[in-house]
């Protein structure tokens, strides 16, 4: 990037890829919302229907290394275009499937495709963003991740309550097709890797990625963090109607108020830790500042919950969005300033692959206690738990935050082979 370009960030690329998180999260989160009327329709246990929610994540988290190698190798914009079709597509045809399997079949191929966003938008920010712009660039790309399901469930309740599951996914199949349109101009913009392959810097292979203590640390730290959001993407409305007795139009109103909190935080997130580093501090300790407060206080909130009357069991899952909106701006900031352009793509296909089987583990074991107890305490506090595993994660593992220097790394990797 040229000094004068490091001045501006590119508004249109960042606004085109929130857009992009939030239509993927209300196309994700469809199921969730028809959770309630899934289980009635079907006849589904517990631990059937949340075996159900997490389907998306078998094919989602294997996907991510792949989507990885194809961003920094093809070109990410290319790649989230295919993609972002391929998921529009399968969200439509959910609202034509006949039973169980044709649900679990279209969430796989939902999966594949929603697996190309974030190696490719995070690889498109580290190649087109200074880093005096990186927390508020990701943080506005973050809202669609919280916009996203505050949407979803407002709207998607609100269609659903008056055609049924199946209309609501037909519609934001065709509607989510609509972005597309815009993005072709991201696509006449020539990849750096047209670059790289002309001086033969392919960046650091896969293998060197995977030596990086950083690579591991955030790896832990992201998947505590995803697992309490999982846990809350995939269980609160059904907690809400279950064990709050809330009824359908009053869960949505609780739902979308919560990832509307989680939305203002991330964005509030992204400006203070730019301005922080600005007035001096270094970005390693602004980052992990946030994560640490992230952690501990989704943690603490959600185990309180647990034991909370109504009034203040609400209070306690919106300080809990509020804790975790501290997380978004900073993980992708983390990854991105350690991996660097050449290798942002890779770094989050591993890193969101291993993170992201959360989605599949938070709901089986949601659904495993839930069933086994009659209620969701145990959940909460096992979901409160592993949040506080994360505090471990970027306090003593995640190193001092700064970009790897492939370069020695890959001559020092040479060398001891040879030095044996």
């Amino acid at each position: 990037m040229t000094a004068a370009g490091a001045q501006r960030a590119p508004y249109t690329l960042i606004a085109l890829l929130a857009t992009a998180l939030l239509i993927n999260y209300v196309d994700r989160g469809s199921i969730s919302i028809a959770a309630p009327l899934l289980e009635k329709e079907l006849g589904l246990t517990p631990s059937q229907t949340f075996l159900v929610l997490s389907a998306f994540f078998w094919a989602y988290v294997p996907s991510q290394p792949l989507m990885g190698w194809l961003a920094d190798h093809l070109g990410a914009a290319r790649v989230l275009a295919a993609g972002f079709a391929l998921w529009s597509v399968a969200t439509f045809l959910t609202g034509l499937s006949a039973g169980i399997f044709g649900l679990v079949a279209l969430r796989l191929l939902m999966g594949v495709g929603e697996s190309v966003f974030y190696p490719s938008a995070l690889a498109l920010l580290a190649q087109r963003v200074a880093d005096a712009h990186r927390a508020r660039a990701t943080a506005v790309m973050q809202f669609g991740a919280v916009a996203g399901p505050a949407l979803g469930a407002y709207v998607g309740g609100m269609v659903m309550v008056r055609y049924g599951w199946r209309g609501m996914c037909m519609g934001l199949g065709v509607a989510s097709l609509l972005w597309l349109i815009p993005w072709v101009r991201q696509l006449r913009i020539p990849p750096p890797q047209l670059e790289m392959r002309r001086t033969g810097d392919g960046g650091p292979s896969f293998a060197l990625i995977l030596r990086q203590r950083a690579l591991w640390g955030t790896l832990l730290g992201n998947f505590c963090s995803n697992y309490g959001f999982y846990f809350v993407f995939t269980a609160l409305p059904l907690y809400l109607v279950h064990e709050r007795g809330l009824s359908l139009t009053a869960m949505t109103h609780v739902t979308s108020a919560f990832y509307l909190m989680d939305a203002l935080s991330v964005l509030a997130t992204g400006w203070l830790l730019d301005g922080w580093v600005r007035r001096g501090a270094s970005p390693s300790r602004a980052y992990k500042t946030a994560l640490s407060l992230s952690a501990g206080g989704v943690g603490v909130c959600l185990i309180a919950a647990s034991g909370a009357g109504a009034a203040a069991g609400v209070g306690l899952l919106l300080a809990t969005a509020l804790a975790d909106g501290l997380n978004s701006p900073s993980v992708c900031s983390v990854t991105q300033r350690f991996a660097g352009p050449l290798a942002t793509g890779r770094w989050m296909g591993v890193q969101n692959a291993a993170s992201n089987t959360a989605g599949i583990i938070a709901p089986i074991v949601t659904g495993t206690l839930v069933e086994a107890s009659g209620h969701y305490t145990l959940a909460l506090w096992v979901t409160g738990g592993v949040a506080l595993v994360g505090l471990f994660a970027w306090l003593v593992i995640v190193p001092f935050v700064e970009p790897v220097d492939w370069s020695a790394q890959g001559a020092a990797a040479l060398e001891a082979p040879a030095q044996g």
